[in-house]
């Protein structure tokens, strides 16, 4: 019996889960309280910030965005139109990598 699996149950976790989902969920969800402490970490790093959001999120609301924006001002916000939480990513697999490419091949130099 072969089973097809979705990308997102072998690709996903795979590259993903630590660093995003645990860095995301642990920091920004579970540690909100130390978020801006965090951010001031990062930009004294000079670490580059991207946010993706969705305009259509109902999960996180798009102040959010702009709060994290006014803690860390070179922090790269970008609004996905037509997107919300979960099709931020899943519904622009393409668009989705590319931007990664582009992100890792500017923060390598």
């Amino acid at each position: 019996m072969s089973w097809d699996l979705h990308y997102m149950t072998m690709d996903l976790p795979r590259h993903t889960h630590h660093s995003g989902w645990h860095t995301m969920h642990n920091v920004i969800c579970g540690g909100a309280k130390l978020t801006e402490g965090y951010l001031e970490v990062l930009t004294k790093a000079r670490v580059k910030i991207c946010i993706l959001q969705g305009d259509k999120d109902q999960v996180v609301p798009l102040e959010c965005c702009k709060n994290i924006k006014a803690l860390a001002p070179n922090a790269e916000v970008d609004i996905i139109k037509n997107a919300d939480h979960n099709t931020v990513v899943l519904g622009r697999k393409k668009e989705f990598a590319k931007y990664l490419e582009n992100t890792w091949a500017i923060t390598s130099r």
